[in-house]
């Protein structure tokens, strides 16, 4: 309990450090158009959350861009837990991976996002993006964490009749699981930020994306420091979702 309140006590000074920065920087640069103070960004904030019209187009565009970002993490996960079970299973599957993991983590993001809205049009391209880039992060975490899981208890396993089924349930799973949840942790949360990155090229419909690009257009500053905002708390809480999943399976 008491680790736990000293986490939210370094948390909230954390966020408190940034937003004294951001008040000291504002102040000492003086031109609220182009880079406003705290509370303006809280007061579009506000207005983007609670005010119509543009409620409805915020929430709108916010639940596209975190479906978008789901559904990449969802694929991704499931083709890394798939590719990197059965890569466990089969060694000469894992060496024949590693280069394609390694194009795939290479790979400019830019030139990813400019030749899937070629390919696949702007809707598409961000869900596209966001899984070829987290793809990498979740294999590689994954095949880690199964790396680390004693020989002596797959022998076990095998030992008691247990079948693939079994050995996947109750040996790799659980204990796999400890060590890849932060990494799944970090990987949602830089989901959602390469998902509204290239929405913001792709011009993706009803996407914060789209009202990022917007902003900048129209030179709402202000605007685009709340919509920035709003990002980064849903980033936070995808982390923190995960956190509580970890500290459920540890237990």
């Amino acid at each position: 309990m008491r680790k736990q309140a000293k986490n939210i006590v370094y948390t909230f000074l954390g966020a408190a450090s940034i937003v004294v920065v951001w008040w000291i920087a504002a102040a000492i640069y003086d031109k609220p158009l182009l880079l406003p103070t705290p509370a303006e960004a809280l007061r579009e904030l506000g207005r983007e959350l609670f005010v119509a019209p543009r409620r409805a187009l915020f929430w709108r565009s916010f639940c596209g861009s975190l479906w978008r970002s789901l559904a990449a993490f969802a694929a991704a996960g499931v083709l890394a837990g798939v590719f990197a079970f059965a890569g466990k299973a089969f060694a000469p599957l894992r060496r024949i991976l590693a280069p394609v993991v390694g194009v795939l983590r290479a790979v400019p993001t830019m030139s990813v996002i400019l030749l899937l809205v070629l390919w696949a049009g702007g809707d598409r391209t961000p869900l596209f993006v966001s899984g070829l880039v987290i793809f990498p992060v979740l294999y590689s975490g994954l095949e880690g964490a199964l790396a680390a899981v004693p020989v002596e208890l797959e022998e076990t396993a095998r030992l008691y009749g247990g079948n693939a089924w079994h050995t996947f349930a109750h040996v790799y799973l659980p204990l796999s699981a400890p060590s890849f949840l932060p990494v799944a942790g970090g990987a949602a949360s830089l989901t959602l930020k390469l998902t509204v990155a290239a929405e913001v090229l792709a011009q993706t419909r009803n996407s914060i994306g789209m009202l990022m690009q917007q902003t900048r257009v129209y030179f709402e500053i202000g605007r685009l420091m709340a919509l920035t905002v709003a990002v980064v708390v849903a980033s936070l809480l995808l982390e923190l979702i995960i956190y509580a999943v970890r500290k459920a399976v540890a237990y």
